[in-house]
């Protein structure tokens, strides 16, 4: 039988006053969250180890959070898939990144939830362990 895992949410500038509210508020939606600075040393897919989402805190350095979504998928080809949400403010350009989606800043917590559960569902799904993929036809 398999047990419900939480979703896990890692939070890019989890070190701001706004990423530590976020961490605050989605763990009281009963997600996870995995902190990361917004200049975060180490490897981005180990970073993200046990993430179901990148969660982009809003006014994080562009370089910084396009370094960090190019880095996605490198060691671990996976982590590519991953379902990225930008927080970003009036004064910001939404990001140009693919594959990233952009939630305006400040916004209720009610629609960013709902934002991170539709952006969960759209992913395909992958299996941690690596499989074979059986061919058909």
């Amino acid at each position: 039988m398999q047990h419900h895992q939480p979703t896990t949410i890692a939070i890019l500038g989890a070190d701001t006053v706004v990423g530590r509210a976020l961490c605050a508020l989605l763990e009281s939606y009963g997600y996870h969250t995995i902190p990361l600075d917004s200049h975060p040393t180490g490897i981005v897919d180990e970073l993200l180890d046990g993430a179901d989402l990148l969660l982009l805190a809003p006014r994080l350095d562009e370089g910084v959070r396009e370094a960090f979504v190019g880095a996605m998928g490198k060691s671990t080809p996976q982590k590519a898939e991953m379902p990225v949400i930008a927080l970003t403010t009036a004064v910001e350009e939404s990001p140009q990144d693919e594959g990233v989606r952009s939630v305006p800043w400040p916004c209720e917590t009610k629609a960013l939830v709902e934002r991170i559960e539709a952006a969960l569902l759209d992913v395909p799904e992958v299996s941690a362990a690596p499989t074979t993929q059986a061919e058909t036809g």
